[in-house]
């Protein structure tokens, strides 16, 4: 009988432990959510930046993947674990090159393993038109 309680008291102690262990879950946190890359012309249309954000949950956080809403926008992220209370960087690049002259705000969709398995990041700023580069008018006489 007294083994019976034992082994009773042990597995619940296991099945409490294990579902305790599967709540800690991974947050993804930002210092900034939305980059504003200001104007620039399409003689330099190539802009580059950076999100930091933190894992503020109590498990590792994995990023799965990254889309953005536009082909003009690359990124590059970490692929390993970050652990609870670490920082690390998402590099995003914006290229104009071969756009209309336009303001645009394009999203950066983030899937990972966090808490809100989808989380959104914001680029924005405007394309000016090219410099128009006047030539001086040359008469010739006769």
């Amino acid at each position: 009988m007294k083994k019976t309680i034992v082994l009773l008291f042990a597995a619940a102690l296991l099945i409490t432990t294990a579902d305790a262990q599967n709540d800690k879950k991974a947050k993804i946190q930002f210092e900034k959510t939305t980059i504003d890359l200001g104007k620039f012309g399409q003689e330099d249309p190539v802009r580059h930046c950076q999100f930091i954000f933190k894992n503020t949950g109590d498990a590792n956080l994995y990023i799965h993947q990254i889309i953005p809403t536009c082909s003009c926008t690359s990124n590059k992220y970490p692929t390993h674990a970050i652990a609870p209370g670490s920082s690390d960087t998402i590099f995003v690049t914006y290229n104009g090159e071969g756009k209309s002259p336009r303001k645009f705000r394009s999203s950066i969709t983030i899937h990972s393993n966090a808490e809100n398995e989808m989380t959104k990041i914001y680029i924005k700023g405007e394309l000016l038109p090219a410099k128009v580069v006047e030539t001086p008018i040359i008469e010739i006489t006769e």
